[in-house]
């Protein structure tokens, strides 16, 4: 490790496979740039430890939360070892152990609340928790409300701060992507990526889609959806299978796809012709800004955290309504929004690159070693 860095453990005890998971290992590959470097406390072959390991960063790995308390004196001396100053956690249940590892270590702790809290924490148990976080970080302006009313944190301690994207060219040509998906060349793509479970938009999308289905500019259109299909990439098999069953009785299988899990999202997006994000509560949006940097046109939630992070670089409309989101389809596609791909794109390249955010988050980290606790 470079003696002029300094050090954060990212603390992440989760099995999942989302947006919260993969976050601490794409930023910790561009944290040396701005004089830091990472490790990471994770759960024993889990996806999120290897995606530590991928970008080279020395990972404690234990099997379930319990052995991280019972290995404590081992986690202290690799925490000193490291010269880790700055505990970085994800999850709320990750909150007791970073609180007695600064106990032990006289580390500080950053919390990124990844979801935006719905329910108070100001019960005995939260208090003291929360009293050992130096900053909560917020990922949109509307977590940053909720964490506010909600946590036991005063409000000065409680700041936004926007998540950033890589800026990723396709590394195929549209031709091949659309050949080995079984896409024909000219056919109109309106895209979905995203995990495939309850909350996320996928029956009002198809709901949408099968009424465009009436109209002659989207006949010979297809709905590509984009996401794990299985449990171990993050899905819920049991509405994947509602969800086929949909596409079954509307009689879509020639016009719906789905791609499966994928590590080659700019190839995804870069065959996309609008993409769709329906989701009724995002707490901030990393699909959103990875379509605005692929220069793509957008139609969102006009609820939860989309909004603000799209500006007015997408169309709106609502997540309960097939209707809303057909009508929005239609009409990003009509010429007076032929330029809204490229304003979509440069608010991406100005606002939520990940050199941005990073440069951001080490500002945090910086702060909170020379702020009083």
């Amino acid at each position: 490790m470079n003696n002029n860095s300094h050090c954060v453990a990212h603390i992440c005890l989760s099995k999942g496979w989302g947006g919260l998971e993969m976050y601490p290992a794409r930023v910790s590959k561009y944290l040396p740039e701005q004089g830091w470097q990472a490790v990471a406390i994770c759960l024993k072959g889990g996806k999120v430890a290897q995606s530590f390991h991928n970008v080279e960063c020395d990972v404690f790995e234990v099997t379930s939360q319990a052995s991280a308390f019972f290995k404590i004196r081992k986690l202290v001396n690799w925490l000193k070892n490291n010269n880790v100053s700055v505990l970085h956690c994800h999850k709320s249940s990750d909150l007791r152990l970073a609180a007695i590892l600064k106990k032990l270590t006289n580390c500080r702790v950053i919390f990124t609340e990844h979801m935006g809290v719905t329910r108070p924490k100001k019960d005995l148990l939260h208090r003291w928790i929360y009293s050992h976080v130096d900053q909560v970080l917020s990922i949109s302006d509307i977590t940053l409300a909720r964490n506010i009313k909600a946590l036991p944190v005063k409000p000065e301690k409680i700041k936004r701060l926007w998540l950033g994207t890589e800026f990723k060219k396709p590394d195929r040509s549209v031709s091949d992507i659309k050949q080995e998906l079984e896409i024909d060349q000219q056919q109109l793509i309106i895209g979905l990526p995203g995990r495939l479970c309850p909350g996320k938009g996928h029956q009002v999308l198809l709901d949408a889609f099968k009424l465009l289905q009436d109209d002659d500019d989207f006949k010979d259109a297809k709905l590509l959806i984009v996401g794990g299909l299985s449990a171990e990439d993050g899905a819920d098999e049991a509405f994947v299978k509602e969800l086929k069953n949909k596409v079954d009785d509307y009689q879509l299988n020639e016009k719906v796809v789905f791609s499966g899990f994928r590590n080659d999202m700019p190839n995804l997006l870069a065959i996309m012709d609008i993409v769709c994000i329906p989701s009724k509560n995002e707490a901030f949006g990393l699909t959103a800004i990875e379509a605005m940097a692929a220069g793509k046109k957008i139609v969102v939630a006009n609820s939860g955290a989309l909004p603000e992070i799209i500006a007015d670089t997408g169309l709106l409309a609502s997540p309960d309504s097939a209707e809303s989101f057909s009508r929005a389809i239609n009409k990003i596609q009509q010429e007076h929004y032929y330029n809204i791909a490229n304003l979509a794109q440069e608010r991406a390249k100005k606002t939520f690159t990940i050199h941005v955010h990073v440069k951001k988050i080490s500002e945090f980290y910086n702060n909170t070693l020379t702020s009083d606790t």
